[in-house]
């Protein structure tokens, strides 16, 4: 009787032996090791994977840099990515070059560029292609004899393009119309700024030391021949200005003097134009969408003949199209794919 109240003062369970209590508590202590152990193991596992993938987008990171100074744009330019992260399967970077701050993407595997992503909603793409076209052309005004001004960069592709196309017409005009060259340059401190660099920087003081020197014919031979046969840092600069009389002593005397001086006009001049894109063509003061018809040499004469009040008879001949677009034509900074231009 005793023993059956006892049995229910504990339910019937018999207590369990000090062996059993340890056999128990060391099974929980491993648990408890194992689960340790494994947190301490993913914890590390985790922690290798993200240095793996910060030094592989780092490795992408530096090779797409070294990508973009080496075929996209002219030797000596200033390149910084300033933003380098993962965007859905692709790597968007942000860069400034020169001047510009630009947005490019490459693949996960480092092994594709891609200038721009373009979005393929059509509302987007509609808005996007309006705002690629050319600005609606104003009518240009009269005048007995009409300017001519033509803004650029010395190493810009497009900008090379136009002073090809414009030669022959301004061998037709040049003593019927005002022509003018400039240079887009800008200027922090008195240091000369171009968006291909250093070297277009100096190869646009020589331009505008043989325009202000040597005169416009002299000026026009020296471009196009270091557009046709220099390459992207105009090397045979002095070859082609001896080939034309040009005196290459006295150039580099007045981009050492005046160079300075002369790119503060040319800023005050492209800025006065609202001229910020290469070329830039302004006729009687008012821009024209035909600079961008490049090697049509017709287009051009005919666009500026429009500026006469009373058209000489030279408006009458029909010129052969040119073949526009020197040797310094690659790697350059193309910003807008509807009116082909650099900087703008």
């Amino acid at each position: 009787m005793e023993n059956q109240v006892e049995e229910s003062k504990t339910g019937g369970q018999k207590d369990e032996s000090p062996k059993t209590k340890k056999r128990k508590l060391d099974i929980r202590n491993i648990i408890l090791g194992l689960i340790f152990l494994a947190l301490i193991a993913g914890s590390f596992a985790y922690s290798y994977q993200k240095k793996n993938e910060q030094k592989n987008l780092e490795a992408i990171r530096q090779k797409t840099e070294k990508f973009i100074k080496e075929n996209l744009v002219q030797p000596g330019t200033e390149i910084t990515i300033i933003d380098f992260v993962k965007e859905n399967n692709l790597f968007k970077l942000t860069a400034s070059v020169g001047k510009q701050s630009i947005v490019a993407y490459v693949t996960e595997d480092g092994k594709n560029f891609f200038p721009q992503a373009i979005d393929m909603d059509p509302a987007v793409a509609a808005k996007a292609k309006q705002a690629q076209a050319p600005a609606e052309q104003k009518e240009i005004p009269k005048k007995e004899k009409p300017d001519v001004d033509l803004y650029v960069m010395s190493f810009c592709p497009f900008g090379n393009k136009a002073e090809d196309t414009l030669k022959s017409v301004y061998d037709l005009l040049k003593n019927k119309v005002n022509f003018n060259f400039h240079y887009i340059v800008s200027i922090n401190n008195n240091e000369v700024q171009s968006l291909h660099g250093a070297s277009e920087v100096a190869q646009d003081e020589r331009e505008a030391c043989v325009l202000k020197a040597d005169g416009k014919d002299k000026w026009m031979g020296f471009v196009t021949y270091v557009n046709e046969k220099c390459g992207k840092d105009g090397s045979c600069w002095e070859a082609g200005a001896k080939s034309l009389g040009i005196n290459t002593a006295k150039v580099s005397a007045c981009v050492n003097s005046q160079g300075l001086a002369l790119m503060q006009q040319n800023e005050k001049d492209s800025n006065a134009a609202n001229a910020s894109g290469s070329p830039t063509m302004t006729i009687n003061g008012v821009s024209t969408n035909a600079v961008y018809s490049y090697g049509n040499s017709e287009a051009y004469k005919q666009s500026i003949c429009s500026g006469f009040t009373n058209q000489p008879v030279e408006c009458q001949t029909e010129l052969a199209n040119s073949v526009a677009g020197g040797s310094a034509a690659s790697g350059a900074a193309t910003t807008n794919p509807g009116t082909p231009s650099c900087g703008n």
